[in-house]
């Protein structure tokens, strides 16, 4: 049986050996799965013409050349060319996010899980590629899709199948072949019971992260390794917990036969 107090206790203890190796892992891991990388360009209205320049309008007034004409010539190439951007940024970003953006979190999973023990090599964060890569794609897209579709019904249901799922690219990262519908259903039997639980434990870190945002959020930064160790914690009671169940064994979760 677990309890809060013993999960943070154990990632206290996985921590004061390798609180900044695990930070940078998790700081990698963040930026290359959607940090906030905002561009905001302001155009003043100094900067945003009008019209035509005065220089230009000049020109055209000197020579007779119809600027207005060949700018309405080509205002739909224009526009033309800015959607086609637009959407190859979009297919960019919506690609990254099915293709690379899962599979690091089941190599961040994996280190965090090797961490336990011992210092994991930074590079296990870039696991993911290198083994069952199409199998952890598919399964973590699908396991997104379902949360997704839930929580287009209602939001609660949605963050109900969140918990239930929330131990599959744990799964992956132990074995990386795992077929989809038995790491949903030993996901789905880790939680049985312990959603709640596994709620009030996220939500005692919620004061951490208030801290970390009155600082400008960088705060977030040192608080995400502690936050990460503690999970990768729960998952190794709860990995136990199914395990003396019977319902799966070690071979299957570990892909050695």
């Amino acid at each position: 049986m677990w309890t809060r107090a013993l999960l943070k206790d154990n990632a206290k203890t996985v921590l004061r050996r390798s609180y900044w190796r695990v930070f940078l892992a998790c700081l990698i891991v963040s930026l290359l799965c959607g940090g906030d990388f905002n561009l905001n360009y302001r155009f003043g209205a100094d900067s945003a013409p009008s019209g035509l320049p005065e220089s230009a309008a000049r020109f055209a007034g000197n020579t007779g050349f119809p600027f207005s004409v060949l700018l309405q010539l080509l205002m739909p190439v224009i526009i033309g060319v800015g959607v086609m951007a637009l959407l190859l940024v979009l297919a960019a970003v919506l690609c990254w996010g099915i293709l690379v953006t899962p599979v690091l979190q089941v190599g961040q999973a994996r280190y965090l899980t090797e961490n336990r023990s011992d210092t994991a090599q930074l590079g296990t964060i870039f696991s993911g590629f290198t083994r069952g890569y199409w199998n952890t794609v598919g399964v973590m897209f699908f396991m997104n899709l379902k949360v997704f579709l839930w929580t287009l019904l209602l939001i609660v249901p949605g963050i109900v199948k969140s918990y239930q799922y929330r131990f599959i690219p744990f799964l992956l990262a132990e074995n990386p072949d795992l077929p989809a519908d038995r790491a949903f259903e030993i996901s789905t039997m880790m939680t049985d019971g312990e959603k709640w639980n596994i709620f009030v434990l996220d939500l005692s870190f919620v004061g951490w992260n208030l801290l970390g945002l009155l600082l400008f959020g960088i705060g977030t930064l040192f608080v995400d390794p502690y936050v990460k160790a503690t999970e990768a914690e729960l998952y190794a009671a709860l990995r136990a917990k199914v395990l003396a169940s019977g319902y799966v064994t070690e071979e299957e979760l570990t892909g050695q036969s």
